[in-house]
């Protein structure tokens, strides 16, 4: 796993292709799961945590298209400080989206 992903980014009682991250919240997985099919025009049926970006065919206008909804849905700025590459699957994109997310809204940080 990558160094800035928390430990706990897949939960050990369920294997990485069918459960999302334990570390975020089952509401904020939603709506970033939902931000990312919509914008990256992408099956949602096909959105599973195992699933590699490049299985999804994910790239960088997508990428570009995304942080621009979740910028506008949360009403913060993303900014260039994500970093995608660090992402192995979409379970661990969402994390990384979380993270910033979390960062750039208060009221969500616990």
């Amino acid at each position: 796993m990558s160094a800035n992903l928390p430990d706990d980014a897949r939960p050990s009682d369920a294997s990485p292709s069918d459960a999302w991250p334990s570390s975020v919240e089952p509401e904020l997985v939603a709506r970033l799961v939902d931000l990312i099919a919509k914008e990256g025009m992408l099956d949602r049926t096909a959105m599973k945590p195992a699933a590699t970006l490049d299985e999804l065919d994910f790239d960088s206008i997508e990428a570009v298209m995304v942080i621009n909804a979740i910028e506008q849905a949360f009403d913060i700025e993303i900014g260039s400080g994500l970093r995608w590459g660090e992402a192995r699957n979409l379970g661990e994109l969402v994390v990384l989206l979380a993270d910033s997310v979390k960062r750039a809204t208060p009221a969500l940080q616990s």
